[in-house]
């Protein structure tokens, strides 16, 4: 059983959510980055459920997944993982207090936040990975409703069969809105044969802060 556990959270990450391009960071901006880092991280309580499932046809366990994109990253699989994860209610009421009481700061915190809550999935990813290699399978790189053509309202379905709202208290409105907003659900195959995972981020590379190509809007990749 894996468990959720955040990581540290990436500064160049959160520069990645707030929109940097290269400019300068000033001292006084950097504090108040950390500052809001840290008040994500004594405030968020990770938790995640999952499932591990059969796949049939564009179908896992008799659950089927609409649009060409997700069936396109189970054609090759045996199996399915689907995945929910939230940090918690307490992030979601600093995030409220910050938006009544200081905009500027609400907006790092954000960033903050969703960088936690996706460090919490990418935990979970490496360690399902490596568990699966150990039975020589495979894991896809995860997908999540609203990722290209899978409707963003599969996320209902998947908190039903994961049963979110008791196990996790994660719960997602008729506008399809996940209640704690910092939540994250997914989908990852199972194959069992390599399949190609998506490239990490610029946030990943030692160039990050003061790279020539992200001043131009561009990557070097």
């Amino acid at each position: 059983m894996i468990t959720a556990r955040m990581p540290d959270l990436n500064y160049n990450e959160i520069l990645m959510y707030l929109g940097h391009r290269g400019q300068e960071v000033t001292p006084e901006i950097e504090r108040q980055i950390r500052t809001c880092m840290g008040e994500v991280r004594d405030a968020a309580v990770p938790r995640l459920v999952y499932s591990r499932l059969p796949v049939k046809e564009g179908q896992i366990n008799n659950f089927p997944m609409e649009g060409q994109d997700i069936r396109g990253v189970l054609h090759p699989c045996c199996e399915a993982v689907l995945l929910a994860v939230t940090i918690g209610v307490r992030v979601e009421q600093i995030l409220m207090r910050h938006e009544v009481t200081n905009m500027a700061d609400a907006v790092i915190m954000d960033a903050c936040a969703s960088v936690a809550v996706e460090n919490v999935c990418d935990q979970f990813e490496e360690e399902m990975r490596e568990q699966l290699e150990n039975e020589g399978l495979f894991l896809t790189s995860r997908f999540s409703p609203g990722y290209g053509d899978l409707p963003i309202d599969t996320q209902i379905r998947m908190c039903e069969v994961l049963n979110t709202s008791r196990r996790i208290g994660l719960t997602v409105t008729d506008r399809y809105i996940m209640v704690p907003r910092k939540s994250v659900t997914a989908v990852m195959g199972i194959s069992k044969k390599p399949q190609e995972l998506r490239k990490r981020g610029c946030e990943a590379c030692g160039m990050f802060l003061n790279c020539p190509y992200r001043k131009r809007g561009i990557v070097c990749e």
